[in-house]
């Protein structure tokens, strides 16, 4: 969200990212901490599996693309990426926007995007979703059984600090 008169983020943007970074053990922009080997690499891609995360979020909610975009007030090129793209590194508004439109908690969002430290059970979730989740037109009852349960740790891990 941004002020379009100062073509910078709006006060209430910049108020709900500091109280998410207070919320964070850590975080980078853009990955840059991925980048230089600060964070731990998971075996399932982090990247690849935020992307099919929000992928999956998005058709759950009956969203297209464009929809998606234009409620989270991302560029479409961002989604695209976002989606098809296993090395595309989303920047904290980005998540934050997402998170926001489709429902799962920011913080947690972040550790899958490669943006913040991942808590041990969100790896572990993040493993297990990539594992059970194969691209389709349509949510198999598996993958849906597969995003909710990885949501489920997201969330049961917000509440928690």
């Amino acid at each position: 969200m941004t002020n379009n008169k100062t073509n910078g983020p709006d006060r209430e943007w910049l108020l709900k990212m500091a109280e998410f970074e207070d919320s964070c053990r850590s975080i980078s922009a853009g990955g840059m901490a991925a980048d230089l080997g600060l964070l731990p690499a998971t075996q399932s891609g982090p990247h690849r599996v935020f992307g099919r995360l929000i992928e999956f979020a998005r058709r759950k909610k009956s969203l297209s693309v464009e929809q998606l975009a234009e409620r989270a007030q991302v560029d479409l090129a961002d989604i695209v990426d976002i989606e098809m793209n296993e090395m595309a590194a989303p920047d904290v508004r980005t998540v934050f926007q997402l998170a926001t439109v489709l429902d799962l908690p920011s913080a947690r969002l972040m550790e899958v995007a490669g943006l913040a430290s991942p808590r041990p059970e969100v790896s572990s979730a993040a493993l297990k979703f990539a594992a059970r989740s194969e691209p389709t037109a349509k949510l198999s009852r598996d993958e849906r059984d597969a995003l909710e349960e990885f949501v489920k740790v997201l969330v049961e891990t917000s509440d928690k600090g």
